[in-house]
């Protein structure tokens, strides 16, 4: 099915609870498996209390020379709210340990048969060893914050030009600029807004509170729209990629 590389843009604080969140209410006719792929380190350990393996480390541990589904799968755990997830390391130094089991990981991402993958990339750092994954995917999500220094960062991405995927944007917050500006200003489609909400975010990472207000909030809500927006620009992906694969039959 389809990779979706989810990038935090400089400054857009909330990027990966955001890109939780649209994975806990993704459409239920497509599953989907969140991958914790930032080199710098991930949270998800800690924040559920899992432990470290299975996860992305125990999977490089056992590498040698090529990587299939069925080991992806077999290393995943479940998150309290039941979306599979890939564990990823802990620290940048366990980050970067991973070698050339980055390089071969997206490949195997973007070709799961059954899923959809949803890929926290975190910041996307010059020579950072997820950028060869981020040139797999079928989608490019950029999460930045509507500010001046926000789209400022977000246009100095946009122009890097990291993939050849459909990108969209992701604004984390309401204010001070509308999507319908930084649109404008960047040249590229918003396909939603996550506000802040703080209480909501607090529920998503973990801390206890009510299922039925977290699954009422804003941000679940806003989640909600997003998750639909990237998964129908998925499906057309992937029609797309059957069209082209018959052609060339």
């Amino acid at each position: 099915m389809s990779l979706i590389a989810w990038v935090g843009v400089k400054g857009a604080n909330g990027a990966s609870t955001g890109a939780l969140a649209v994975a806990s209410v993704w459409p239920r006719d497509r599953k989907v498996l969140f991958a914790e792929l930032d080199p710098a380190g991930g949270d998800l350990a800690a924040r559920f209390a899992l432990a470290p393996d299975p996860g992305l480390v125990q999977l490089s541990a056992g590498f040698r020379h090529a990587l299939s589904a069925e080991e992806v799968w077999s290393h995943t755990q479940t998150l309290p709210g039941g979306v599979p997830v890939l564990v990823g390391p802990a620290s940048a130094q366990q980050g970067h340990a991973l070698g050339h089991l980055w390089e071969h990981l997206g490949p195997v991402l973007a070709a799961l048969p059954d899923a959809d993958v949803i890929a926290d990339c975190g910041r996307l750092e010059p020579g950072s060893p997820v950028l060869e994954l981020v040139g797999q995917a079928a989608i490019l999500v950029l999460a930045a914050r509507p500010t001046l220094e926000g789209v400022a960062h977000l246009r100095a991405r946009i122009a890097a030009h990291i993939c050849d995927a459909p990108i969209g944007v992701v604004l984390t917050g309401e204010r001070p600029y509308s999507a319908a500006e930084v649109e404008a200003a960047v040249g590229v489609k918003v396909i939603g807004v996550l506000p802040r909400d703080d209480r909501a975010a607090a529920m998503l990472n973990g801390e206890p509170g009510s299922p039925t207000a977290l699954n009422r909030s804003g941000l679940v809500r806003a989640a909600r729209d997003v998750a639909s927006a990237i998964a129908a620009v998925a499906r057309h992906q992937e029609g797309r990629s059957a069209v082209l694969a018959e052609q060339a039959s």
